[in-house]
């Protein structure tokens, strides 16, 4: 039923409202900078997305736009401009993409078509993981001046109706980020654009877009906002705002309507485009896709656990930060998450006497305490860090904070292992883990004062936040600690 009321609604935006009512055929007959392309990555219509497609992975996108002209001596007539573009991530981190136009052009009986400039798209990202929250990324855009350049029947009335071609390398750099949230997503672009027709003047661009429902796996909407300002001898300025939907039709094909409207020196008032975009990998197993599927985290494969004996472990209280008694607590943490594995012992070092002080082991203590005890494996160490921070909020005084408290703590520890085939043999292994806990309150606007100490955390709370900590540091100890020996099961792995 939801599906079907967003198609609705899609409809009425759509269809409802009058499209292509105006053209500034004086605007439309200007040469335009090539790079200023739609994106063939991941993005919205006009504005670009900063995340990567990823390796082997590519994208087809085919984009249909046709605006009504007027030219005084044929009458009335179209022209139809189809953007055909494919993109492909070479590598994890970069991106390759090249968008070819075709243009068509009817008045009176009149007829002009041919290509447009092709560009050259190449985008580096950070990070290359797929799927993150945050995306950065640095696009160049080459415009090559290989579009129809010859003159037809309809050029010598009124100076036609546009040119095919810049005549001159175009050039773009452009500057994109993303932000992506549970619901929505929020991409920005801003970038300079210069070309080598000196009738072209350098532009500075730059937009805002906002993708809903990004993870539903069949529909997608957005709105974006485009400006582009021209800066030199003289000014000029064009604006263009959009909304529209995604709607899969078939696996890893998705057809896209999009309303456009255009202010200032932008040559149309409003638009309907519409386009498809596929899908898919091109390495491997080369299929179709869609985007849900080929964006999904790829779970961790975690090897089979079959534990051949009994394994004895002695865990002795880490050393450090004793007024807070961090290493018996952070002890008794893994102790707890140990005790449901018939696979493992933990011994209990209080029902035993000279046991050695807290702290890290050298392997000869280790190996005495192992044959006094009778254990497989001895885990030592010492607690590095415990710092609670009551005013870890940001603040501008007097304007906004944020109150937060924030416990950070860290261990190092060593584990040296005799559960190997040679009982004489000690597995050493060091490591440094760390641990955190967040209270956020909500954010106060125009504070009278620089800190209040009466908003923060209350005890109750700061103990909480102290054990989610150690709670924390307690799963990163296991899952280091997991990664390191097969006597740890694995699913404490991250």
């Amino acid at each position: 039923m939801r599906f079907r009321i967003y198609l609705a609604a899609l409809a009425l935006c759509g269809w409802a409202l009058p499209g292509g009512a105006r053209t500034d055929l004086g605007l439309f007959r200007q040469a335009t900078n090539a790079a200023i392309s739609l994106p063939l990555g991941q993005g919205l219509d006009l504005i670009h997305g900063a995340e990567p497609l990823g390796k082997g992975r590519f994208r087809l996108r085919l984009s249909n736009r046709t605006h009504a002209v007027v030219i005084p001596e044929l009458g009335r007539g179209s022209a139809y401009t189809g953007l055909y573009g494919f993109a492909y991530g070479l590598r994890p981190e970069l991106d390759l993409s090249l968008l070819v136009p075709f243009m068509m052009d009817s008045v009176g009986g009149l007829n002009k078509y041919g290509t447009g400039d092709p560009v050259l798209g190449v985008k580096w990202a950070r990070p290359k993981t797929l799927p993150a929250r945050s995306y950065s990324s640095i696009n160049l855009l080459l415009g090559f001046p290989l579009g129809f350049k010859g003159e037809t029947g309809i050029d010598k009335f009124d100076g036609g109706v546009r040119p095919y071609s810049s005549q001159a390398l175009d050039l773009g750099l452009q500057v994109q980020m993303d932000l992506h949230f549970r619901y929505a997503s929020l991409l920005i672009n801003g970038g300079i654009f210069r070309s080598g027709n000196p009738q072209i003047l350098p532009q500075l661009v730059y937009g805002l877009g906002v993708e809903s429902s990004r993870r539903h796996r069949r529909l997608r909407l957005n709105a974006e906002y485009q400006s582009r300002v021209a800066f030199s001898r003289q000014t000029q300025a064009a604006g263009v705002l959009k909304a529209g939907a995604r709607v899969e039709i078939l696996r890893g094909v998705e057809l896209e309507l999009n309303r456009e409207f255009g202010f200032f020196d932008y040559p149309f008032n409003s638009a309907l485009t519409f386009g498809l975009r596929v899908h898919g990998m091109a390495t491997g197993r080369r299929r179709l896709e869609s985007r849900y599927a080929l964006y999904q985290p790829v779970a961790k494969a975690k090897p089979a656990y079959r534990p051949k004996k009994v394994t004895r472990l002695a865990v002795v209280d880490f050393a450090g930060f004793e007024e807070y008694q961090a290493g018996k607590r952070l002890v008794e943490k893994i102790r707890t998450r140990l005790e449901p594995h018939d696979s493992l012992v933990v011994v209990d070092l209080g029902r035993y006497a000279d046991i050695p002080k807290p702290g890290v082991f050298s392997a000869e203590q280790a190996a005495e305490l192992g044959r006094k005890l009778g254990v497989d494996a001895v885990v030592t160490g010492s607690i590095s860090n415990y710092r609670i921070d009551r005013f870890a909020g940001r603040q501008v005084p007097y304007v906004f904070e944020t109150p937060q408290t924030k416990v950070d703590v860290a261990l190092r520890y060593r584990v040296l292992s005799f559960a190997g085939a040679d009982p004489s043999r000690v597995e050493t292994f060091t490591q440094e883990a760390g641990g955190q806990a967040r209270i956020g309150e909500r954010p106060r606007l125009l504070p009278s004062d620089k800190r209040n100490i009466t908003i923060s955390a209350s005890a109750v709370e700061l103990e909480a936040a102290q054990e989610a900590a150690l709670d924390d540091l307690a799963r990163q100890v296991l899952a280091g600690m997991a990664a390191k020996f097969p006597w740890i099961p694995p699913e404490f792995l991250p």
